[in-house]
């Protein structure tokens, strides 16, 4: 075979090959001293009290119930600040100062959930991201963010998946029936 042929097949199949998706379900940040921090006991921080918020704090205390060893506090409901939550990565400070005394006692850390973005309507979406803030110091030491697009194939299959491994689910399961939850949506997402 000569060069020139060589080529030619060489441009033809690296057209054939699909790029992947650059943009993951899910991404995390862990702080290079996590492990130093001793977290048994994490309380949540609700920054709103609507219903899309308690949906979260709902779905945030199933999967970390399931995913880990952390006791879940109860739930305090107030503000952090005026700074975007797209500001808040890992070493960001929260200043502890602006909670009452009883919302960190006994804890080791803070989790603090937020809806970034969703759109309950054709086409549904959502993006949130969870904070996880050590209290002896205010620093985030791990932060997660997680984004559903109904228009992707990859997050309805995994969505089926999903479905089918809750108590009772079916592996067929229609991704309808999350989509158009917005309790089941950000469940799903949290679980990424």
């Amino acid at each position: 075979m000569d060069i020139r042929k060589l080529g030619i097949a060489t441009v033809v199949l690296c057209g054939c090959v699909i790029a992947p998706d650059p943009r993951p379900l899910a991404s995390a940040t862990i702080a290079s001293d996590f492990q130093t921090y001793s977290i048994r006991r994490v309380g949540l921080l609700r920054l709103h009290d609507d219903d899309l918020h308690h949906a979260l704090d709902r779905a945030v205390r199933i999967e970390f119930l399931e995913a880990s060893d952390y006791v879940i506090a109860p739930t305090y409901v107030g503000a952090l600040s005026s700074q975007a939550p797209s500001e808040r990565r890992s070493g960001w400070t929260l200043s502890l100062e602006a909670l009452p005394p009883e919302a960190l006692e006994g804890l080791d850390a803070l989790l603090i959930p937020e809806v970034i973005d969703i759109n309950t309507s054709d086409p549904q979406r959502l993006e949130l991201r969870l904070d996880l803030v050590a209290c002896e110091t205010g620093l985030t030491i791990w932060s997660a963010t997680a984004w559903v697009d109904s228009t992707d194939r990859e997050v309805r299959h995994r969505i089926q998946e999903w479905q089918a491994q809750l108590p009772g689910g079916v592996l067929d399961g229609d991704p309808e029936l999350v989509l158009h939850s917005p309790e089941r949506l950000v469940r799903f997402a949290v679980r990424q």
